[in-house]
């Protein structure tokens, strides 16, 4: 009897000492992933600086540009905490070779301005005799910034132009300038343009080129900034399906063409070795806007993918952009991390925290950098799903994440596990709580989202009861969005299949459903919307493989 009831208090010790373990960390256990910290996380106060101290020691698989303020920053330290590289100048020639990232502004620029790249982002006139004394003099300030010695000595050195007209329209205004030659005026307006796109990526090509031949670079990782097959295109991503995003040459950024063979390549963008989109985010919350920060960061990683082999350092930045009434503000704290975390499930191989010189001040809060480290180090953690033969899940195209407003999530598949990392931008408040349903061939998974948190979990992934799905549905676009009265959708497949049709409101409730008894490959028809309805409903289509959902908001 004694025997049994030690026996019994022993096996009660242990059950109730493991109730508590899974307690205490029921993340780890219960999914095999990292959602809390192994230290504690205390973002700093405004005046506070930035608190580097209180991060572990880690790297990562990448290469993690730090450009941020520079009163802040321990290179030492840092490089044992993800960051790989520096890019401040005055920092340059205390680190390694192999340490440094170099920026070179004001490209176009002469002194002074007088030339017409600079004033009016021509191609035209410019004396090259001036930009070849004034690229002399850049070349020398850059070799006794990163040495003094007769090279330019940096691992990575990215070229930062940013004169060029981008829209036909705008180029066309320079054909009426009486500077302009007569033999060009005389050109049809699209000569006119054809010759400015040419004339302008030689512009381009021949500053890169003189500088690398002249300050004797030999640096593995050239690249201009932005200047890449996709532009930055925040505003009209949804302007085209994704399907013209990836094949349609028409968007493909002129300064990265080949005109003679008809495809992304010309000496400009073969004189860059890797390319660096950028993600710089325009609007704060609660605009409407705000919440498209995730969507976009991917796009410029995923459109960008498409066009070219080439690997991507994507350049973040950690305030606001551009839009007067939230330039120079910070952007919010799960941005910051999000931007730590989700390049890389974009296929980037590195980024670039970037920071505008002068701007930051002693008193500001700067704990946005840490909210980035955060990132990294949660990615850390995962560091051997980012190593050898691993494939990126891409459930959704960013470009329809844009558009559905639906909860966002990607995911790396390594032999037999995938990590996922996934957010809510679109979340109402930091309470609200969202259902995620992840599907990759015949694995399923449905998670919990709070507010705008940044998610990010290991699963184990049976490969054998894994298929690839087939992909068929090529477009899905809903108009007008927002919309009052009816909502007109198109839908195009690769091949014919049955197809429902369904609209329900945010709580799920069914408003409207439809099966199409006959097999199609195309559809373009209208909803009318019942009056009364929330200020916002989910259209979703369903073929026998996939499932397509899309948000659209009603006033």
């Amino acid at each position: 009897m004694y025997t049994k009831l030690r026996k019994f208090k022993s096996r009660s010790i242990f059950f109730i000492f493991l109730l508590c373990f899974l307690f205490q960390y029921p993340s780890s256990i219960a999914q095999d992933c990292i959602q809390s910290l192994n230290f504690e996380f205390k973002p700093s106060l405004a005046g506070k600086g930035v608190n580097w101290f209180q991060f572990p020691e880690f790297t990562l698989p990448f290469k993690v540009v730090y450009g941020g303020a520079s009163s802040f920053a321990n290179s030492n330290f840092m490089f044992k905490r993800g960051f790989t590289h520096f890019s401040n100048p005055n920092d340059l020639t205390r680190l390694p070779i192999k340490n440094r990232a170099f920026i070179y502004y004001g490209v176009a620029f002469t002194n002074p301005n007088l030339q017409p790249w600079a004033l009016l982002k021509s191609p035209w006139n410019n004396d090259m005799k001036v930009y070849q004394a004034h690229w002399d003099r850049e070349i020398t300030r850059m070799k006794v910034e990163t040495s003094g010695n007769a090279t330019i000595d940096t691992d990575i050195l990215v070229f930062d132009i940013e004169r060029q007209i981008k829209s036909e329209d705008s180029i066309l205004v320079l054909k009426n300038l009486p500077s302009t030659s007569q033999d060009l005026k005389n050109l049809s307006n699209t000569g006119f343009i054809d010759q400015y796109k040419k004339q302008l990526q030689d512009l381009y090509f021949n500053s890169v080129d003189y500088t690398l031949k002249n300050g004797k670079i030999n640096s593995p990782f050239i690249s201009s900034y932005a200047d890449t097959p996709i532009l930055n295109t925040f505003t009209n991503i949804q302007g085209k399906s994704w399907q013209d995003w990836k094949i349609n040459k028409s968007v493909i950024n002129f300064l990265t063409f080949d005109f003679a063979n008809n495809k992304v390549g010309g000496k400009f963008y073969d004189s860059q070795t890797i390319l660096t989109p950028s993600a710089y985010f325009y609007f704060d919350y609660p605009h409407p806007f705000a919440s498209e920060y995730l969507s976009y960061l991917l796009f410029q990683c995923e459109a960008n993918r498409a066009w070219s082999n080439k690997d991507l350092m994507l350049y973040v930045w950690l305030k606001y952009s551009y839009t007067p009434e939230f330039v120079h503000k910070n952007i919010r704290p799960w941005m910051a991390e999000a931007c730590g975390v989700f390049p890389f499930f974009a296929g980037a191989k590195g980024i670039w925290l970037w920071e505008q010189t002068g701007i930051v001040k002693n008193e500001d809060n700067l704990s946005n950098y840490e909210y980035f480290t955060k990132g990294l180090y949660r990615v850390s953690q995962f560091k051997e799903m980012f190593e050898g033969d691993y494939k990126l899940i891409e459930a959704f195209s960013a470009r329809e994440y844009n558009e559905n407003k639906l909860p966002i999530w990607r995911g790396i598949q390594n032999g037999k596990k995938i990590l996922v990392a996934a957010q809510n931008p679109y979340a109402k408040s930091e309470s609200e709580e969202v259902s995620l349903v992840m599907n990759y061939g015949s694995w399923s998974k449905t998670i919990k989202l709070k507010g705008y948190e940044v998610f990010m979990c290991k699963y184990d992934f049976d490969l054998s009861l894994s298929v690839e799905p087939e992909i068929n549905i090529v477009d899905f676009r809903v108009f007008p969005n927002p919309s009052s009265k009816t909502i007109r959708f198109k839908l195009i497949l690769k091949n014919e299949s049955f197809i429902t049709i369904r609209l329900s409101d945010m709580d799920g409730k069914e408003l409207f459903k439809e099966k199409l008894t006959n097999k199609v490959k195309m559809i373009d028809r209208s909803i009318d919307l019942k009056t009364n309805l929330s200020n916002q409903v989910i259209l979703t289509i369903e073929t026998s493989t996939e499932k397509k959902s899309a948000r659209v908001l009603i006033y």
